[in-house]
């Protein structure tokens, strides 16, 4: 289902050209890809799996690639792996600021990168989430 309440058919080219109006659709993509490629990067420039350790870090990346590819492949369970993701990385970049700036949950090695793409992440999953109530909204003009 779209966030509109229609099946999406992915099998026709106007049911992909709609699929991909979807700012949730491009944000799992996005995980999908940033992630995905930075954890199998990682893995296989072999990783570290002291504590804390990028080893860690991959499983995590990877945990997030997997909630994305859900949400890419279940359009019903889209805006959910939206906002699973959303909440982790704000968490994240609140136990960062927080508690450690170098290491998340005992085990995760935090960089500068971290620092800066943890609330990004969270943004752009709020983003997403208010892109689609604004475009449920009856009464509101389309832009």
């Amino acid at each position: 289902m779209t966030d509109h309440g229609h099946h999406e058919v992915l099998s026709t080219p106007a049911g992909r050209r709609g699929a991909l109006r979807s700012p949730a659709v491009w944000f799992c993509l996005l995980v999908v890809a940033v992630f995905g490629v930075r954890a199998v990067a990682t893995l296989g420039a072999g990783a570290s799996w002291t504590a804390p350790g990028t080893g860690w870090r991959s499983v995590w990346q990877l945990a997030m690639v997997a909630l994305a590819a859900g949400g890419l492949l279940f359009p019903r369970r889209r805006v959910f792996c939206v906002v699973a993701i959303g909440l982790t990385y704000a968490a994240a970049a609140v136990l960062e600021a927080s508690v450690s700036g170098t290491i998340l949950v005992g085990a995760i090695p935090v960089d500068m990168r971290d620092r800066v793409i943890h609330p990004l992440v969270a943004a752009l999953a709020a983003a997403c989430l208010a892109a689609r109530i604004l475009r449920s909204t009856p009464g509101l003009p389309a832009s």
